[in-house]
C-alpha cells in the first residue's frame, strides 16, 4: 500500500510484514479524526462509533470522548494489529487482520472474508491432513493415554450402532451440551434396535438421534472417517455398574479419538449451524473496514477464545472431554477452528497462518511425569468453577481425568486429592480473598439413578464449587512471580473408610509418600535421576529457595513448555516413564477421614485490610493479638464475624471476635519475600513456621469442614490444646 501517512505506514508495517513497528498514539478521538488522511481516519471513526455506549444499553463501555490516547499497536510477528480507545487503560479493542487478495501475487494479507451463512467445510479434511502428515507423533496421543475402544460406535455409512471392538479404523468423538433437554436413556431394547442397519434414519429412533448427532455424522463423513462416538447413543444404561465403567473411560475415549468435534456455540437440539444443505445458516456477522484499496477484518476471536466465552465452557462434563482430546475441531463464535498439540488455525485466517496460539500445557506437564501441584491446582480449579446439572456428579464428571493423572501422582486420588501429597491437598482454600465457594448438595434423584461415587465430603473440594488452590509452591517449579512458597510436614497419620463408625481395622491408611522422600531429592551427593541436569541457581531477591536449596536448580529433558519459558525445579524428583501401557491407579472412594490430632480455640474477626480483606479473617488469641488467618469459604460465612480488631484494640471485656474451634492438620514452613517500602523492592526472604488448621463444626460425633487457615506455630503451642480423635465427613 503506497501512502505518505506515517500512521498508515506503521499500520501496514504491522499487518503486512514481520518488521518491528512502534505503537501509535493518536491522541483523543477528535485529534485522531482531524488528520487529513482519509485512509486511517475511516478506521478510527468506525471504531469510535463501536466504542460509544448505545442509548438504553447497560454496558461497561466508557464514552469515546473521554479518551486521550487512542492507539494502534501493530503486532508484527503475527502480521496483525490492535486498536484501543486508550493505550494507558486499554478497554475495548479490535484485533485487525489485513484481508488477503488472491488475485495479487504474494499478497501479505492473512485475513479472510467469510460466508455469513455457511462454514468453509473444505477446511476440515485439509486441517486434519496437515496435522497427520506434518506433526506426526507430536499430536498422536500426546497425553499417552492407554489404548481403548468404546463399547459402541456409530457407523455413519450403515447408520447404526456397531460394537467398538468389532470395527477397525479410527473414530471421531463429539463433545457438546445437552442444554435444557434431559439425556435419553439407552436401555437394552433400544440398544438392540439401534444395531439394525439404517436404524438411525427410522422415525422410531428419531427421539434418540438428536440434531447434533446428525450434524456430527455429516462432519465425520466430510473428514473421511466412518465411525463416530456420541455419549447419548454410545453409552448404554442397562445397569449402574456398566454405566459407571463407561464413564470412568470417558477421558480415555476422547484421548483415543482421532479428532473431537467441539460444539461450543450450541446445544444438542440446536446442532451445528452453518452446514450448507444440512443445517440452518450460522448467521455470522463479520466486520470489514476499508483501508484505502485494501480491507481489514475485525477478528471475532482472540487468543483465549477457544477456552471460554460460551456456555459450553461452563459445563462440568465437557471439561475432561475438552482436556483429553488430542485434536479438536471447534464450532466456536460461529466460526470453524482447529487445535492440536502443535497448531491453532482459524477459519478467518488464510491457510497455515497462526495469528495467535495458546495451548494449555498443564495436563501435558502432568502426563510427562511431573507431579506439579501448580498444574494440578490450575486444572482442578478450572473444572471446579463449572456447572453441573446434579451436584453429586462432581467426582464422576472428572474421574476419567483423575485416573489418567494417577499415573503421575503415585497412589491415585481420594475424592480428588492426590494421596502422595495428601496433607498439602487437604489444606486447600478459595483461590482469592474474595472468592465465594458454594457448598454442593445432593439432588432429589433416587439413589439408584445416581452415578458412583456420588458423595460430597466436606473435607474435599468435590464438596464445594468454585476456584481454589492448595500448597502454594509445594511440588512445583520455580516461579519468580510467587511471593511465598511452602514446605509441608505431616504431624499425624490419616486413614479413610466408608463409614464414620468404621473400626480401626476397617480403615485404610493414606500413604503421603512425597514428604518422606523429599529430603532425599535434595541430597546433592546422590547421582541425578535420569533426564535431569544441574545448573547454577539464579541469585537475587526475586528468588525464594526452601531449606537445602539455592545452590543449584534442575531441569529435565521432558520439561518443554512451548507457550511459556521453561521453569526449573528446586530439586530433581524421579519422573515415571509413562507410556500407553502404564495403568492408572484407581482407589476405592471412601468419604470419611480419621486421624489423631490436637484442637484449640481462637477468635476470628473480619479483616478490613484492602489487600488481604474479603473472606480472609484474622485469628486472634485471648489478648486480641493476631496469630493467624482463616480463609472462609464465602461472604455468608464471613458475615457471621464481627468487625476488625487488631493487637489489643478492643473496647470490651474478654476476647474480641467470634470463637472458632480449630484442628491441626499439618505443619509447614513458609518462605516469603519481604517488601521494603523505602526501596520499593524486595529484601531477603524470611522463613516462618505455621500450623495448617481446619475450622470445623460437629454433628453426631462427626466433624465437617467450614474453612481452612493457618496459625503461627509458636502461638498454637501456647494454646490450651487437647487431643482429639478426629472423624471428618
Amino acid at each position: 500500500m503506497e501512502t505518505d501517512c506515517s500512521v498508515c505506514g506503521s499500520i501496514w508495517l504491522g499487518l503486512a510484514t514481520t518488521e518491528l513497528a512502534e505503537g501509535i498514539n493518536l491522541g483523543s478521538f477528535d485529534e485522531a479524526l482531524s488528520s487529513p488522511c482519509s485512509i486511517h481516519t475511516t478506521l478510527v471513526q468506525q471504531f469510535k462509533d463501536y466504542c460509544e455506549p448505545k442509548e438504553g444499553e447497560r454496558t461497561w463501555r466508557h464514552p469515546a470522548a473521554d479518551s486521550k490516547d487512542v492507539g494502534i499497536v501493530p503486532r508484527s510477528k503475527t502480521r496483525s494489529a490492535t486498536i484501543y480507545p486508550s493505550l494507558s487503560s486499554l478497554g475495548l479493542f479490535w484485533h485487525l487482520l489485513l484481508v488477503n487478495r488472491p488475485s495479487v501475487p504474494n499478497h501479505p494479507g492473512t485475513g479472510r472474508i467469510l460466508n455469513p451463512d455457511w462454514v468453509d467445510i473444505d477446511l476440515l479434511p485439509r486441517w486434519k491432513h496437515e496435522c497427520l502428515t506434518a506433526h506426526g507423533a507430536k499430536c498422536e496421543n500426546p497425553l499417552k493415554i492407554w489404548r481403548t475402544r468404546p463399547a459402541w460406535l456409530i457407523d455413519v455409512e450403515r447408520k447404526c450402532l456397531v460394537p467398538g471392538d468389532k470395527c477397525d479404523g479410527p473414530f471421531i468423538a463429539l463433545s457438546y451440551r445437552y442444554g435444557e433437554y434431559p439425556p435419553v436413556v439407552i436401555d437394552a431394547t433400544v440398544l438392540s434396535t439401534l444395531q439394525q442397519p439404517n436404524a438411525l434414519d427410522t422415525p422410531q429412533m428419531s427421539p434418540y438421534v438428536l440434531p447434533i448427532v446428525r450434524h456430527a455424522m455429516y462432519i465425520t463423513s466430510i473428514m473421511s472417517e466412518r465411525y463416530l462416538w456420541v455419549d447419548s447413543l454410545c453409552i448404554s444404561h442397562r445397569d449402574r455398574k456398566t454405566t459407571a465403567q463407561q464413564l470412568e473411560h470417558m477421558a480415555a475415549i476422547y484421548g483415543n479419538a482421532i479428532v473431537t468435534i467441539i460444539a461450543a456455540d450450541t446445544d444438542s437440539m440446536e446442532g451445528l449451524p452453518g452446514l450448507k444443505g444440512v443445517s440452518e445458516s450460522r448467521k455470522m456477522e463479520q466486520r470489514v473496514v476499508p483501508l484505502g484499496e485494501e480491507q481489514l477484518v475485525v477478528r471475532n476471536t482472540g487468543i483465549f477464545s477457544l477456552t471460554g466465552g460460551t456456555p459450553y465452557y461452563k459445563r462440568g462434563w465437557t471439561f475432561q472431554e475438552y482436556t483429553h482430546s488430542s485434536r479438536k475441531v471447534f464450532f466456536n463464535q460461529k466460526e470453524l477452528h482447529w487445535e492440536c498439540s502443535c497448531s491453532v488455525w482459524h477459519e478467518e485466517t488464510t491457510s497455515g497462518v497462526e495469528v495467535d496460539k495458546y495451548i494449555n500445557p498443564r495436563m501435558r506437564t502432568i502426563l510427562a511425569g511431573f507431579p506439579d501441584m501448580d498444574s494440578l491446582n490450575h486444572t482442578i480449579s478450572n473444572y471446579n468453577e463449572r456447572q453441573l446439572r446434579y451436584d453429586e456428579d462432581a467426582l464422576p464428571a472428572i474421574s476419567g481425568l483423575l485416573s489418567v493423572a494417577s499415573r503421575t501422582f503415585t497412589g491415585g486420588f481420594l475424592y480428588g486429592l492426590p494421596e502422595m501429597l495428601f496433607e498439602t491437598a487437604l489444606g486447600w482454600r478459595p483461590y482469592w480473598g474474595h472468592t465465594n465457594l458454594r457448598r454442593r448438595a445432593p439432588s432429589e434423584r433416587s439413589e439408584d439413578s445416581r452415578l458412583n461415587p456420588s458423595q460430597l465430603p466436606s473435607w474435599s473440594w468435590v464438596g464445594w464449587q468454585g476456584l481454589l488452590t492448595a500448597g502454594y509452591g509445594e511440588a512445583a517449579r520455580i516461579n519468580t512471580r510467587q511471593y511465598y512458597i511452602q514446605e509441608t510436614f505431616p504431624i499425624t497419620e490419616w486413614y479413610t473408610a466408608n463409614s464414620p463408625t468404621a473400626a480401626p481395622s476397617e480403615r485404610r491408611r493414606i500413604n503421603s509418600t512425597w514428604y518422606a522422600d523429599r529430603d532425599s531429592y535434595k541430597d546433592l551427593s546422590k547421582p541425578l535421576p535420569p533426564g535431569w541436569t544441574r545448573h547454577e541457581a539464579p541469585k537475587g531477591n526475586d528468588f525464594i529457595y526452601p531449606d537445602g536449596c539455592g545452590e543449584f536448580v534442575f531441569e529435565h529433558e521432558r520439561m518443554e513448555d512451548p507457550d511459556d519459558e521453561t521453569k526449573p525445579w528446586y530439586y530433581p524428583v524421579p519422573i515415571p516413564d509413562i507410556s500407553e501401557s502404564t495403568p492408572p491407579t484407581i482407589v476405592e472412594q471412601t468419604a470419611y477421614l480419621f486421624c489423631e490430632t490436637r484442637r484449640g480455640r481462637l477468635w476470628a474477626c473480619r479483616n478490613e485490610d484492602p489487600i488481604e480483606g474479603g473472606n480472609i479473617l484474622r485469628l486472634l488469641d485471648a489478648e486480641n493479638k493476631q496469630v493467624g488467618t482463616l480463609h472462609s469459604h464465602n461472604e455468608t460465612q464471613s458475615a457471621e464475624f464481627p468487625d476488625d480488631v487488631v493487637d489489643g484494640e478492643h473496647h470490651g471485656e474478654g476476647p474480641a471476635g467470634k470463637e472458632v474451634e480449630l484442628v491441626a492438620i499439618y505443619r509447614y514452613k513458609k518462605y516469603s519475600k519481604t517488601y521494603n517500602k523505602e526501596t520499593d523492592g524486595y529484601g531477603l526472604p524470611t522463613a516462618t513456621n505455621k500450623i495448617a488448621v481446619l475450622w470445623l463444626e460437629w454433628a453426631d460425633g462427626v466433624a465437617y469442614r467450614l474453612a481452612s487457615g493457618q496459625v503461627d506455630e509458636e502461638a498454637w503451642d501456647k494454646l490450651s490444646l487437647e487431643d482429639v480423635s478426629l472423624v471428618i465427613g
